[in-house]
């Protein structure tokens, strides 16, 4: 009994110490190829303020501040998760889908904000709207 509870202490400790590791800054030539790239495609022009790398179960993301306050996190595998901009996202990193319905139903705004979940997408406008919808990009609701 005092050996099963030892070993569950140990992994118990090892586990918040994993855990507490949080976000570690990395540099950019230490990035995996498929988040250099993707990040290169859209903002070679752009210098980067920090970049972090955080392991979280089952993926490992990488967190960017670029210089003109744009905020985003790519997954290990190059795709883009989330991105903030005060000034505005590109197009070309919103999905054609959303683009359009954005551009239809409001015609004035700008996507200020995107996040891609497991089950579906979400886009913050510039004048506070909150879309939501689904993994092909068919419009959900208004949050």
């Amino acid at each position: 009994m005092k050996k099963m509870t030892l070993v569950a202490l140990l992994l118990g400790i090892f586990s918040l110490s994993a855990c507490a590791r949080g976000k570690q800054p990395v540099a950019f030539q230490n990035l995996p190829e498929m988040v250099k790239s993707a990040v290169l495609k859209n903002y070679s022009d752009t210098l980067v303020q920090y970049i972090t790398w955080e392991k979280t179960i089952g993926k490992d993301k990488y967190e960017f501040l670029l210089e003109d306050g744009t905020k985003m996190e790519y997954l290990e595998n190059g795709q883009l998760h989330e991105i903030k901009c005060a000034a505005g996202i590109p197009d070309v990193l919103v999905p054609e889908p959303i683009l359009k319905y954005v551009r239809a139903t409001f015609p004035h705004a700008t996507i200020t904000e995107y996040k891609s979940e497991s089950l579906s997408q979400e886009v913050e406008l510039n004048n506070q709207m909150e879309l939501v919808f689904n993994r092909r990009g068919d419009f959900l609701r208004i949050d």
